[in-house]
């Protein structure tokens, strides 16, 4: 018979969370992608796991304000748990993931997890090359360890420094491996954590927001490490709404300070107002203000609010990185 698994499961069970015979699975999904969880349930069989739980959230469940105890439970009980959502609210479930991933480092499973999947993440993003992704990613942590001093510009006026001094570089390759270990699906980039009061210039974010994709580009302005200015038309006014929702819950005062930069390095991902796949596009940069404690920073914000930036050139201690979106980086 002729194995006619879609190439995003086999790659979401075998390459990128590495499914191993007598291992107790978890895989949690929402109602609409009910096909989804079938077909990582046909896949997952095939490695001769101990026990293959599933668990679907109902649309009549939602939003959810945290995830259901019972689910909880299961993630305390398996070694591995793979977690998909076709939607997120922004408003009211954008944080029910921290305490998750929170509860994750503390046990022994290791967890893949995605929002806003659709059939095209499944097809593109998710059926990419995910070890070729890994050594790209990997390449890129190991040449920026160590290194202090970053420097940003691009065609549009970008024109950004910032310090990395003493954080260390994360690699979300979408292989994902050990114990107390998670990470996003799809993958693909290469992030840290600022030094919060580093960023000095501006950032003009050219490709997307969270939700948004951008007619206009947006123009922020780093003082500091704070983001004094927002200009730019549509985008602007949905980036000062996010800001301002922000300084209005316990530790607001971080919303405004730089959280995150990262590098995508997932060559199917594609741009499309989605930060799930936007982020991971090869080429690009993002920018995020707001929340990183989870990868080493010290940000507190209850929001993380990621930009993308096209045709970035990107200088480390002043040796050449990327060039207009291109690497320059032997993998």
């Amino acid at each position: 018979m002729t194995d006619t698994s879609p190439i995003w499961a086999t790659n979401i069970i075998h390459t990128c969370m590495g499914v191993q015979t007598d291992e107790k699975v978890l895989i949690v999904v929402d109602e609409p992608l009910s096909f989804v969880r079938d077909a990582l349930q046909a896949e997952a069989i095939k490695a001769h796991p101990a026990e293959l739980w599933s668990y679907t959230i109902p649309d009549a469940a939602r939003p959810l304000s945290e995830y259901p105890s019972r689910m909880q439970d299961l993630m305390g009980q398996v070694d591995v748990a793979i977690r998909f959502l076709a939607a997120v609210d922004p408003v009211k479930e954008s944080s029910i993931h921290i305490p998750i991933l929170g509860a994750v480092r503390e046990s022994k499973v290791r967890y893949g997890f995605g929002s806003y999947i659709d059939q095209g993440i499944l097809d593109n993003e998710l059926s990419a090359d995910y070890q070729g992704i890994a050594d790209l990613t990997m390449a890129l942590v190991d040449w920026l360890d160590g290194r202090e001093s970053v420097h940003i510009t691009t065609p549009l006026g970008t024109d950004l420094r910032l310090s990395v001094a003493g954080r260390e570089w994360q690699a979300d390759t979408g292989v994902i491996r050990g114990q107390g270990v998670f990470g996003n699906l799809p993958a693909g980039e290469a992030y840290v954590a600022p030094i919060e009061d580093s960023a000095e210039g501006i950032l003009v974010i050219d490709k997307s927001l969270p939700g948004f994709p951008l007619s206009e580009p947006v123009r922020l302005v780093f003082d500091k490490g704070r983001v004094t200015h927002v200009q730019g038309g549509a985008g602007a006014a949905h980036l000062q709404e996010l800001i301002a929702e922000g300084e209005r819950k316990p530790n607001g005062e971080w919303s405004r300070v730089i959280g995150e930069l990262g590098i995508g390095t997932n060559p199917k991902a594609r741009l499309q107002g989605n930060l799930m796949t936007d982020e991971k596009v090869a080429g690009t940069i993002h920018i995020a203000i707001g929340r990183n404690m989870l990868f080493g920073g010290e940000n507190q914000a209850p929001i993380h609010e990621d930009g993308v930036v096209g045709q970035p050139t990107v200088r480390v201690e002043g040796e050449l990185l990327i060039d207009g979106g291109q690497y320059l980086l032997d993998t």
